[in-house]
């Protein structure tokens, strides 16, 4: 009678969409083809980002580069984002604009611009310590205690970042100039890092995609007071490469990107599809190489190795994925 009665409870459960109705074997539970493939997919796009970025910039100045591109994305986003002002409190609304500034404002536009001066395979690396911007943000404002293998691993992955950012790595990088992109870049990321904390809580009452569509539509808005930048003869004498470049940014690194990696957390799990975005800074690096022409110097490598390995200990220590709450859209 008494597994009747749980039995009968646990159907109730279910039929409310209760999380603990249905309870699977740990071992059934694992990260198929479809969530693996469409998180790959996500990874591959955004870690190809700061190529594309670094090569448009080349041919189109960064405060138009972004207001084509995130203009495009925010009306591609729509769909996803209108449900989620339906339903947005006051209180609500003032964190949803602090996220879209911090986010597309604050990340975008310093790693956009930093691109310019810094080759896309150091940047690619240096946006790899975002976890730890995270984790540092969240002791700072939120008094989130990190056990000693996470501070360990953070100081291991700034240690990296000084080899990125030293004199040797950015000798034949443009000297004061390559300096300067890499604490855009790093400016960016610590932006992002707010961005993550911010969000967080609308991720949890509005859904993780509706929550970044709605700050990514928000936070494209101060870009359309720069839409006197775009020149008609200017944007005329663009190549199609730029085009394309524009368009694999804003429809596929933004959009697809993160459609992508929603489908594969919500299938395969966060914690199992979060492993994937340790392959990001590496696609950077090789995209470089293989579409920009970039040599990855020995200090960029061993730098790459230290951001990596701090970040994959500091994550693992914190009790999460790397970035488990990625949805973000790439410069």
């Amino acid at each position: 009678m008494a597994a009747d009665e749980t039995l009968t409870a646990r159907k109730r459960r279910a039929r409310r969409g209760h999380p603990a109705a249905v309870k699977r074997p740990a071992a059934a539970i694992g990260l198929g083809p479809g969530p693996l493939a469409a998180g790959l997919v996500a990874v591959i796009l955004w870690g190809l980002a700061p190529v594309a970025t670094r090569a448009a910039v080349a041919h189109l100045a960064p405060l138009p580069l972004l207001v084509l591109r995130l203009t495009v994305a925010s009306v591609v986003m729509l769909p996803w984002a209108v449900p989620v002002f339906r339903r947005l409190r006051p209180r609500a609304a003032g964190r949803l604009l602090a996220a879209g500034i911090l986010g597309l404002v604050g990340y975008n536009l310093p790693v956009t611009i930093g691109l310019r001066w810094l080759p896309a395979s150091t940047a690619g690396l240096l946006l790899a310590t975002e976890p730890v911007w995270v984790m540092l943000l969240g002791r700072v404002f939120l008094a989130e205690r990190g056990g000693t293998r996470t501070w360990l691993g953070s100081a291991v992955a700034l240690s990296g970042v000084a080899v990125l950012a030293g004199p040797g790595a950015l000798a034949g990088a443009g000297g004061y100039r390559g300096l300067a992109g890499a604490g855009l870049v790093l400016a960016g990321t610590l932006a992002f890092g707010g961005y993550t904390i911010v969000l967080r809580p609308l991720s949890q009452a509005y859904g993780a995609l509706g929550a970044t569509a709605a700050s990514t539509v928000i936070g494209t808005l101060p870009y359309l007071a720069f839409a006197g930048t775009l020149s008609g003869p200017a944007l005329a004498h663009l190549d199609p490469a730029v085009w394309g470049e524009l368009a694999f940014l804003a429809l596929g690194s933004t959009t697809a990107g993160l459609l992508l990696w929603n489908m594969a957390v919500l299938s395969g799990g966060t914690t199992r599809v979060s492993l994937l975005l340790y392959l990001e800074p590496v696609v950077a690096v090789l995209g470089a190489a293989a579409f920009l022409g970039e040599h990855v110097k020995p200090l960029t490598i061993a730098g790459g190795l230290l951001i990596l390995g701090g970040v994959a200990a500091a994550s693992s220590s914190a009790g999460g994925g790397v970035a488990s709450q990625h949805g973000r859209d790439d410069a």
